[in-house]
């Protein structure tokens, strides 16, 4: 057995909740074979046998691989404004302050696009994902417009607020950058929105490719813009920001010829683009609590921040921080690619009501993702010291000390920063996507900043116990996802968040609403070519040499008659079906 199946089993067995409470009749035979085989290995049923782990390393890689790149589009910026001088660079990191809005809005269409594509990927329901996949360009579009508008008209307020620095040249310099980075804000949702999608729906390796695409034109475009290679203008920083708003544009054309094309699992189809309200509902049902995750953690490390330059490191202590930061930002690319392997997987196995595979990719994805994040923490702690003097190769004593503390410190928490992330992961495939965001606010919020001022200020231990504080919080983050999902309320959140039931089995008894879904749903979608479609008529299920259409009357489910397949009611208030006369 290898490392990567030993590595996280205890923590697995402590939290494997039974598999969801299944309190119909007993199911089809085929299906209570296939339940008896998963039972009948430990390593199956914790989601480690090796089918599992291989999808979630395929997903996971290359999210691995587009988030570095993404990173690195985020430093060209701040490296070729280095090149002008301390003030261009102090502009860049004024406008970036102000940027996080963007962040917001990303994250509140990114991640329902990807839950909701995960479902109808499982569901195998080409229609349905194509229909998500335009209505989420579409609400990419009219956000990213709205965002676009605002920042347009508060940049310059804004940018007044935040600059306390003597040097004005540096907001002066800060606002024609911002000003052509909000304009291009549609570029950049809807590049990510369409990258989302395809990940939800088990397609990581085109969105590695655009994310290269993006890179490699980022660079090459900021480069000329900046400096002023041959024909081009020298526009300094702000020629920075037309560089990256440009190199988003061929980001964005690429992913909508993919998706327009049809040349992944995911393709806008041949359905119209007239808005679907309740699909933008869904999409941002889903994806808002991320987007405020985003702003609970920016907004309590602002006031962190300010703790420790209180303390008697103080401006050295938060570049110490800053250091600290940048390092972990790729440290956390690992634990951020099962998250999003998680996702997918639990995304899928939702949609095909197949929950004990839902159980069994979330606890793969998990088990790795500590084991990858255990060796992060072994190099962070071991290698703490050249990092630092990586980042900053004349590093004053004082921020060598604070950055290699912080280093060593939260290498403890990574993890732990696993389990967060993953069962976070996990969570939003469900469209589960409040309780990362309670976590976020009671961690940063309840938890690090009243320890942090404490153990700071309060008992004098300076930014080492900011640094602790930040381990106790991310502690908690992580016992209170692992505690949901473990509740295993997260299959009826997806029910309920589904067409299947805001149009059907809503209107139907509880206990017909159980039995179609054990004796039905879960049976038939176990079958690798079987597919469910929702419409206003019914539920349609269509597999080699068959189909069932079901249909609501009264308070209970009625399979129609067709050729080979007999009429079945499922009566209201019972757990069983009949047949009809």
């Amino acid at each position: 057995m290898t490392l990567t199946r030993w590595v996280g089993i205890a923590g697995l067995l402590a939290m494997n909740a039974p598999i969801y409470t299944r309190t119909a009749a007993a199911p089809s035979p085929a299906l209570r074979s296939a339940e008896a085989a998963v039972s009948s290995s430990d390593m199956s049923r914790l989601g480690l046998d090796g089918a599992t782990l291989r999808a979630v390393w395929r997903l996971a890689l290359p999210v691995i691989g587009a988030n570095l790149l993404v990173t690195l589009v985020n430093v060209v910026d701040v490296f070729f404004a280095g090149r002008l001088g301390s003030t261009e660079v102090a502009a860049v990191g004024l406008a970036t302050s102000v940027r996080l809005l963007v962040l917001v809005v990303v994250m509140a269409i990114s991640s329902g696009a990807m839950a909701l594509a995960a479902q109808a990927r499982g569901a195998r329901d080409p229609d349905a994902l194509s229909l998500i996949a335009r209505q989420t360009v579409l609400v990419a579009v009219a956000l990213g417009l709205v965002l676009t508008v605002a920042g347009l008209a508060f940049s310059g307020p804004v940018l007044g607020f935040l600059d306390a620095s003597d040097d004005p040249r540096a907001a002066a310099i800060a606002l024609p950058y911002l000003l052509v980075v909000f304009a291009g804000t549609v570029f950049t949702a809807v590049q990510i929105a369409g990258a989302s999608l395809l990940q939800g729906a088990g397609d990581t390796v085109r969105p590695l490719l655009l994310s290269a695409l993006a890179t490699v034109a980022n660079v090459l475009f900021t480069w000329l813009l900046v400096f002023g290679v041959g024909p081009f203008p020298a526009l300094g920083v702000t020629g920075a920001a037309v560089g990256t708003v440009a190199a988003r544009a061929l980001a964005m054309a690429a992913t909508l010829w993919v998706l327009a094309r049809g040349h992944s699992v995911v393709s806008f189809g041949s359905g119209g683009w007239r808005p679907a309200w309740d699909t933008w509902r869904d999409v941002l049902a889903i994806g808002w609590p991320s987007g405020m995750q985003s702003l609970a953690y920016s907004g309590a490390g602002l006031l962190v921040m300010r703790i420790v330059t209180s303390t008697p490191s103080g401006s050295l202590g938060a570049a110490a921080l800053a250091i600290g930061l940048q390092i972990e930002s790729l440290a956390f690319m690992p634990g951020l690619a099962f998250a999003v392997a998680a996702t997918s997987l639990v995304g899928r196995a939702v949609g095909a009501w197949q929950l004990d595979d839902a159980w069994r990719a979330a606890h793969a994805a998990l088990a790795v993702g500590v084991a990858v994040m255990g060796l992060v923490a072994l190099v962070l702690f071991v290698a703490a010291e050249p990092l630092v003097r990586f980042f900053d190769p004349s590093a004053h004593p004082t921020v060598l000390r604070d950055g290699v503390s912080y280093l060593r410190i939260n290498a403890l928490a990574q993890p732990v920063l696993a389990v967060f992330f993953v069962l976070s992961g996990g969570l939003r495939g469900a469209g589960d996507t409040r309780p990362p965001l309670i976590a976020t606010i009671v961690g940063r919020w309840l938890v690090v900043l009243p320890l942090a001022w404490w153990w700071a200020l309060g008992l004098g231990w300076g930014v080492v116990g900011v640094w602790w504080a930040f381990v106790a919080g991310l502690t908690v983050q992580a016992g209170i996802v692992a505690w949901r999902w473990r509740s295993a309320t997260w299959p009826e959140i997806a029910l309920r968040r589904s067409r299947l039931f805001r149009d059907h089995l809503s209107r139907v008894d509880e206990g017909a609403r159980r039995a179609f879904l054990d004796q039905v749903r879960a049976p038939l979608m176990a079958r690798p070519d079987a597919s469910e479609r929702v419409d206003a008529a019914g539920v349609h299920y269509r597999w080699a040499g068959g189909e069932e259409r079901w249909r609501v009357e009264g308070s209970g489910l009625v399979r129609d008659a067709t050729d080979g397949v007999e009429a079945l009611r499922l009566e209201a208030g019972s757990r069983s079906g009949a047949v009809l006369p």
